[in-house]
C-alpha cells in the first residue's frame, strides 16, 4: 500500500533529522515508527502453556513482593478519611 503524507515543514525536517541519526531512510523510519504503534506489544499467547508461561515471566522477579492483607481492599480502607 502506498500512502502519500503532506508533512509540515518543521515535522519534515524532524523526520529527516531522526532517520539521519538512526543511519536509516526516511521511508523506513517511518514504517518503524508506524509498525511499534499499530502492532501489539505483547507476545502472541496462543495455547495455555504459552500463556502461563508468559504469566511466569510476567512475574519474575516479585517474590520479595509483600502480601497485603485482605483488609488493604476494603472501602472503608480505600476511602479512609473522606
Amino acid at each position: 500500500m502506498t500512502i502519500t503524507l503532506d508533512l509540515e515543514p518543521d515535522l519534515e525536517q524532524r523526520v529527516l533529522a531522526q532517520a539521519a541519526a538512526q543511519g536509516v531512510s526516511p521511508e523506513a523510519y517511518l514504517l518503524t515508527i508506524i509498525g511499534e504503534a499499530v502492532l501489539p506489544c505483547a507476545p502472541e499467547v496462543t495455547t495455555l502453556e504459552q500463556f502461563e508461561a508468559a504469566l511466569d515471566a510476567f512475574s519474575e522477579g516479585t517474590e520479595a513482593l509483600p502480601v497485603l492483607p485482605p483488609e488493604a481492599f476494603t472501602r472503608e480502607s480505600i476511602y479512609e478519611g473522606r
